[in-house]
């Protein structure tokens, strides 16, 4: 199944890549949760995938990322996977979704709003851990929610303040 996620996301990456737009390369999937350590017990036991960092305590929200061990999830730079905390009962939640990794948020929001996207309010400059990152919502035309992130230039993957995390 890792090596399925991995291909999939890999076509993904390289099928965006090809347009001749922006480079963009998938950053991370989010994924809600009702309870977030519960599911990344799941998508470690499962998959493989290690915890390398938490928000808030109990968590809202846990990174985690391939790795034989915590210490190699952290130095590699497979794309992520974020599991927030979903509210309960929450209607047309828009947790789940795809981020990109783009070079130019301007370019790839013209190109992804010519092949019929819909943007999902301004382009926002918020911090994540010391990086600063531009961010802003999209929705394809079957509806699902994407979230291109444009990282500063030569950073290629966010990196975490690496909080003390089980091995």
């Amino acid at each position: 199944m890792r090596a399925a996620i991995t291909a999939i996301l890999g076509l993904t990456a390289a099928t965006w890549l090809t347009w001749g737009h922006a480079d963009v390369a998938v950053l991370a999937v989010r994924l809600g949760a009702t309870d977030v350590a519960a599911l990344a017990k799941f998508y470690d036991t499962a998959f493989g995938l290690k915890e390398i960092d938490r928000v808030g305590q109990p968590p809202r929200e846990i990174v985690m990322r391939y790795g034989a061990t915590v210490a190699a999830a952290k130095a590699g730079s497979s794309p992520e996977f974020l599991l927030q905390r979903r509210e309960p009962g929450a209607a047309n939640d828009p947790i789940p979704h795809a981020v990109f990794h783009v070079s130019d948020m301007s370019a790839t929001l013209a190109a992804a709003k010519a092949a019929g996207a819909t943007v999902k309010g301004n382009v926002a400059s918020v911090s994540i851990g010391t990086t600063a990152v531009k961010v802003t919502t999209l929705v394809d035309p079957d509806g699902n929610v994407l979230e291109l992130m444009e990282l500063p230039k030569g950073v290629d993957h966010l990196r975490h303040p690496w909080k003390k995390v089980r091995n």
